[in-house]
């Protein structure tokens, strides 16, 4: 997953403030996008898997909605 330049520069100093409030220490902006490097390497992936397999059954959902509807219209 690509973000733009601006995207990226909020997200790392997003989890620079995380990092500070959380451990009251500074990272640096190295360790932040390494940081920011490993979440788009490792976990990106899985939450993006997950929101298609949610879009998915939402999807289905309303497919078998439309299907339950036409049912009804049909004429016997």
């Amino acid at each position: 997953m690509e973000l733009t330049k601006r995207q990226k520069d909020l997200l790392i100093g997003k989890l620079q403030d995380y990092y500070f409030d959380a451990y009251h220490e500074q990272l640096g902006l190295i360790g932040a996008e390494n940081f920011y490097s490993f979440i788009m390497e490792e976990c990106a992936p899985l939450i993006y898997n997950r929101a298609l397999r949610d879009a998915r059954h939402v999807a289905e959902q309303q497919m078998a909605s439309l299907m339950e509807e036409l049912d009804v219209l049909e004429k016997h």
